[in-house]
């Protein structure tokens, strides 16, 4: 009983000691008390759903770093953000990026996003990376048409329609038809079929939950693989094993069974499921996310509404933008670019830090020594919203900035954005992104009285 008694004092006073000594290493560094000490607060306000608006609230008033966790800074300088994601060399990803692990049947089947290893990351975006490119997406076009004409003919059958649902059900299907060449049939069925879409939200609330502690969801996400597997389409693993004894369609899955081919140790099949996985859960929701809130906004902003109407009818009576419109001639609309830029800055608001860890020898941020092996990251609700980089009129929807601001601050503003990510490890389907956010405001303007 004696000894049982001493260890238990000895692990706590171990605990005692590591605490205040992690605790000491950004001590001088503002932000909540229970940070200093444990990262359940964020946990809170990630349930809570207002961690955006926590974080902005400190760095309006406490300054660019606030310590979030024992180890972890928020950076809010947006002058900073090439510092922090294009510093050479790389700041290597923090843990956070575990949660973006894709597991199946027990094996780690990680997409570029969850990969850590630097070199293992170039390798794998340099073998892919064409088929994400703007000339890719422009082969991808008329999958891209049709998917939206499916949209509008389904719109158009019905007198009212709930945006928040058939936006993100468009979105689902037509990422399936660029991967797969094929869709789930959302937007013909009018739901969200096998709640495949219900699943990826689950998932990625998950993630975000269990962000302040990526390893223990790895773990559970690891041994739910074990048991049930992926959900929905992905988990028909033959589709995969399928498309080797098919004739290529030109699709992404294509792209990734070649990569397979020609590179088998660093593609092996569990990479090209794993490619598929992030195909899905980064390329359906999220830009459906931000398409839904530009129609809301343009909603809200009869002006802009308003602007946007009549450049496309403009360009419409001078013969120059026939329907369906192509991606050639919708990249000709200067306010309809504006419009989708400052969408992303104002509403692509995500609710996570992209995590990097400062080598060892330490670096400065914002005139403060960081030292190494701390985390920081910087959020896009904070950097989007601020002044410095886009202006007195920043926490307002006005795709105006981006018409009116001078070549430096428009360089200014592109290189303080992180609505896709920064540096090496940007977003690779941001193309696909765009791509598909101009073909949607266009055909439903040209089709539609929006307001």
């Amino acid at each position: 009983m004696i000894s049982l008694h001493i260890a238990v004092v000895c692990l706590g006073a171990f605990l005692i000691f590591h605490l205040i000594r992690v605790e000491r290493r950004i001590s001088d560094v503002p932000g909540p008390f229970l940070a200093r000490f444990t990262d359940w607060w964020r946990v809170y306000h990630y349930i809570k759903g207002d961690w955006g608006e926590t974080m902005l609230w400190w760095h309006q008033r406490y300054g660019d770093l606030i310590r979030i966790g024992p180890t972890r800074i928020s950076v809010g300088d947006p002058m900073e953000v090439p510092h922090v994601y294009q510093a050479k060399p790389l700041l290597h990803k923090g843990t956070m990026y575990r949660t973006l692990i894709g597991w199946f049947h027990g094996e780690n089947v990680a997409g570029l996003e969850g990969m850590v290893d630097e070199a293992q990351h170039a390798n794998a975006k340099r073998a892919i990376v064409p088929a994400y490119s703007w000339k890719s997406v422009m082969e991808f076009e008329p999958q891209i048409t049709y998917s939206v004409q499916e949209l509008v003919d389904s719109i158009a059958k019905h007198d009212v329609i709930d945006i928040n649902e058939w936006i993100p059900w468009w979105g689902i299907d037509s990422m399936n038809r660029i991967a797969f060449s094929s869709s789930l049939g959302f937007i013909k069925h009018g739901r969200d079929v096998g709640q495949t879409l219900d699943a990826i939200r689950k998932i990625n609330a998950g993630m975000t939950y269990m962000g302040a502690f990526p390893t223990i969801f790895m773990w559970i996400a690891w041994a739910l693989s074990t048991v049930i597997g992926p959900s929905g389409r992905l988990n028909d693993e033959p589709i995969v094993l399928e498309k080797n004894a098919m004739d290529a369609k030109g699709d992404l899955l294509d792209a990734f069974i070649k990569a397979g081919k020609e590179q088998p140790k660093l593609f092996p099949h569990n990479r090209v499921i794993g490619m598929t996985f992030t195909t899905i859960f980064a390329g359906s929701d999220t830009t459906a996310y931000n398409l839904t809130w530009i129609i809301y906004y343009l909603i809200k902003h009869p002006a802009c509404l308003t602007r946007l109407q009549e450049e496309i009818d403009q360009t419409v009576h001078q013969r120059q933008l026939p329907y369906p419109p192509s991606l050639t001639d919708l990249l000709k609309l200067p306010y309809l670019e504006a419009v989708i830029k400052e969408g992303l800055r104002y509403a692509m608001l995500l609710q996570l830090h992209m995590e990097r860890v400062v080598p060892k020898g330490g670096m400065e941020i914002c005139g403060y020594h960081v030292p190494g092996e701390i985390t920081v990251g910087c959020m896009s609700s904070v950097i989007h919203l601020d002044k410095r980089a886009y202006g007195k009129d920043a926490n307002q929807f006005r795709p105006e900035r981006w018409l009116e601001s001078s070549p430096d601050q428009l360089k200014l503003m592109e290189r303080c954005g992180i609505w896709f990510g920064s540096g090496k490890h940007a977003c690779i389907g941001q193309h696909f992104a765009r791509a598909k956010t101009m073909k949607v405001l266009s055909m439903m303007l040209m089709t539609f009285d929006v307001g």
